[in-house]
């Protein structure tokens, strides 16, 4: 093989591994886990930078038990647009990872069934 023909095919192969390491890299990145995860990350850092969180828990221990879900609806509604949408995110994310990880897969194969 002349160098000319060895150059080009290094170079292809060069060519040809950065993008499988591109295509497994985005395959990485693009996983609703690590999408979850971050998202998740993001917003317990914002409802931690928007909200004292021992505040809350200070007060809703001074609350009688009786008018605690007066309270927090309360709270809710008196509280700002973005801390609000973290929580929410927090909620929805722990509650989807959650369901992901607890509903049982059943299988419908009968060869698995004894007769």
């Amino acid at each position: 093989m002349n160098t000319n023909t060895l150059q080009n095919t290094k170079k292809l192969h060069r060519a040809i591994m950065r993008r499988v390491y591109y295509t497994y890299a985005l395959s990485i990145a693009l996983r609703q886990s690590t999408l979850l995860g971050i998202a998740f990350g993001a917003s317990v850092i914002g409802f931690w930078k928007l909200v004292s969180v021992t505040s809350i828990i200070q007060n809703f221990l001074n609350v009688p038990v009786g008018h605690v879900p007066q309270y927090a609806l309360q709270s809710l509604m008196q509280a700002q647009t973005v801390a609000l949408l973290a929580f929410g995110v927090i909620v929805f994310t722990i509650l989807s990872v959650g369901i992901k990880v607890t509903v049982p897969v059943f299988s419908t194969r009968t060869s698995l069934r004894r007769a």
